[in-house]
């Protein structure tokens, strides 16, 4: 094994820029310590969040979903399951030097759809960023517009490109959480017509439900559900002497 100065120096020093702050920053807004912020994950850690709003809202929160103490599957024992449907994608992993040339195979078709919603976006930033200021606010909206247009398109005309990049990606927590908590994707939350029927958003305006396709994936146990529950019985009625030690 090597051990190189330099990468460690690079190390700490992305650390300390992005996630030592980061860190903290999640502690002000979980009540979490520093140390439960690093260990718990991704998905834990929304659902903290979710239960503090929640709390101030005065909103009751479901009692989460707990699963049998032993789970089936066509009479076998299953020791683990999950779901397969749900994909993120991302940037490219790593961090890039501005200084060394790069090469980027960039898709056309994607620049036709920022060109198509630049005044989209445009109109919601203004809104955002401008405390609710309009389009007719900003006096050189045309301008900015006009040069956001000519860059989109010069990239789309020209889509294999070789240059040093200016995209830094430091990826510091899972996207794959957030992803099923905004778009409402995970299994246990479909519910069926009967439940829909009572609902005062049940409208295709609300886009409440997104649908897709999931697979189930589980490793199952060869016993059999006979020697299974022998087990069961055996370890119900057996005695183990601890000793004194």
């Amino acid at each position: 094994a090597s051990y190189s100065v330099s990468d460690a120096v690079a190390t700490f020093y992305l650390y300390e820029v992005y996630v030592n702050l980061f860190i903290f920053s999640l502690c002000t807004v979980i009540p979490n310590s520093a140390e439960d912020v690093l260990r718990k994950g991704s998905g834990t850690l929304c659902e903290s969040l979710l239960m503090v709003e929640a709390f101030r809202a005065g909103v009751v929160c479901p009692n989460k979903q707990n699963e049998p103490a032993v789970l089936r599957k066509e009479g076998r024992l299953v020791e683990s399951e999950t779901y397969v449907g749900g994909h993120v994608e991302s940037l490219e992993s790593g961090v890039f030097r501005s200084d060394l040339p790069c090469a980027f195979k960039l898709d056309p078709a994607a620049f036709d759809r920022l060109i198509e919603n630049v005044d989209r976006d445009l109109e919601f930033h203004v809104k955002t960023e401008g405390n609710g200021a309009k389009i007719e606010d900003v006096a050189n909206f045309e301008k900015v517009r006009g040069e956001l247009v000519e860059a989109l398109a010069a990239l789309r005309d020209a889509p294999e490109r070789t240059e040093n990049p200016r995209i830094y990606h430091l990826d510091v927590s899972a996207m794959y959480p957030n992803i099923i908590l905004t778009n409402r994707l995970q299994p246990t939350a479909i519910v069926d017509r009967h439940d829909c029927a009572s609902c005062d958003y049940n409208r295709a305006a609300n886009k409440c439900k997104r649908a897709m396709d999931w697979t189930w994936r589980g490793e199952i146990n060869p016993a059999s559900a006979a020697e299974v529950n022998q087990l069961h019985r055996q370890l119900q009625y057996e005695t183990v002497d601890a000793g004194d030690g």
